[in-house]
């Protein structure tokens, strides 16, 4: 363990080890952390790494979430592989997230530690922060200080990486070691064997209901008046949760129970017209539920005013260092003589626009 990770954070790791392994698996932690080792290892039941290559080039294949913007609300889950030569991140959810994913050599790590229950490192400049997720619970995080305040299911999954980023060979001889067939067992007869019945494939599909957008039924038409637009719904099903894709791509999911759960698009971009909608559910029977309708966009129209500033207008303004509250005030009051789409307000941030000036505009055009 690196010497910066002293004082404060040796006594955190301490107490929160003792509550999840054990004192005597604390104390273990505290002694190697006085002497600079590297952390314990636990590598027992569901943390144990997958090993793939084992004879050609022997990895540790773990699943991860990855916060590749410090914060809960960017959390990314895939696989993390590590071998002798090679460290490498690939996102698999959700699927619009794949340049997240990283890779490096081992000597590229530095400043590798524990940081609550969860790896931090860097790679050149970049801050990378990764922990062990099941991947049952892949999509499941929502609050970061909760999910690490609770007895998750990855903090001995979260070590035994750390220790691989520490000390591979030590990782690789017990992930071989679990690996190895068990002995033979003898097994004593038994007498008239019962065989269980096979439990009934379900019969019914999974059911679909829409939450947003506002009105949204199968086969029917929505208006929307803004872009991007986001798809919600809770889906259910008697099997366990089913898999739900929106025009093709898998959504996000929040589990509600063992039968049903929330879920939601990534932001969906409109173009004038309709935009047809497709929702797929299906089972562990293969059984599927297809709900589609058709979101009708006509994008608000901005009130054209002869003295109202125009895009180019207010993009050399902002290019002569005009502050931001002037324009604010000149949009106010003379208003605007054209109707900004989200790409002129990204040209308009790509030339010095604060949120309070892009604001303003949206007023503007919404509001005569």
């Amino acid at each position: 363990m690196d010497a910066g990770f002293t004082g404060f954070r040796r006594g955190y790791v301490v107490v929160f080890l003792s509550l999840v392994v054990g004192t005597a698996g604390a104390a273990q932690m505290q002694k190697a952390t006085r002497r600079g080792e590297s952390a314990p290892s636990y590598t027992s039941g569901f943390d144990q790494p997958q090993l793939i290559n084992a004879e050609t080039d022997p990895t540790l294949h773990y699943p991860i979430a990855s916060l590749p913007g410090m914060t809960c609300a960017s959390v990314v889950y895939g696989w993390l592989d590590i071998s002798r030569g090679h460290v490498q991140f690939k996102v698999v959810q959700p699927p619009n997230k794949m340049e997240d994913s990283f890779e490096a050599s081992p000597a590229e790590l530095s400043e590798v530690k524990i940081w609550q229950t969860s790896v931090k490192f860097r790679i050149g400049p970049k801050k990378h922060v990764i922990f062990y997720v099941p991947e049952s619970n892949w999509g499941s995080i929502h609050n970061c200080p909760a999910y690490f305040a609770a007895e998750s299911l990855g903090e001995k999954g979260t070590f035994s990486i750390y220790n691989a980023f520490q000390n591979f060979g030590t990782v690789l001889a017990q992930a071989k070691a679990a690996a190895a067939p068990p002995p033979p067992a003898v097994t004593p007869p038994v007498e008239s064997p019962v065989t269980p019945e096979p439990k009934p494939a379900p019969s019914e599909p999974p059911a679909l209901v829409l939450t947003a957008p506002s009105g949204a039924a199968p086969k029917q038409v929505v208006d929307a008046s803004d872009s991007p637009l986001t798809i919600r719904g809770v889906a259910m099903d008697s099997t366990g949760i089913p898999v739900i894709k929106i025009n093709g791509v898998l959504s996000n999911m929040r589990p509600q129970s063992n039968q049903a759960a929330e879920f939601w698009s990534e932001p969906l971009a409109l173009h004038p017209g309709e935009n047809p909608i497709e929702i797929v559910a299906s089972n562990a029977a293969h059984l599927e539920t297809k709900l589609t309708f058709t979101v009708r966009y006509a994008p608000k129209i901005a009130p054209v005013s002869p003295k109202g500033l125009g895009k180019e207008e207010i993009i050399s303004l902002l290019q002569g260092e005009v502050p931001g509250e002037r324009i604010a005030e000149l949009v106010k009051e003379r208003g605007l003589k054209f109707s900004p789409t989200e790409d002129d307000f990204s040209q308009m941030r790509a030339a010095g626009a604060t949120d309070d000036l892009v604001q303003a505009i949206r007023q503007a055009a919404s509001h005569p």
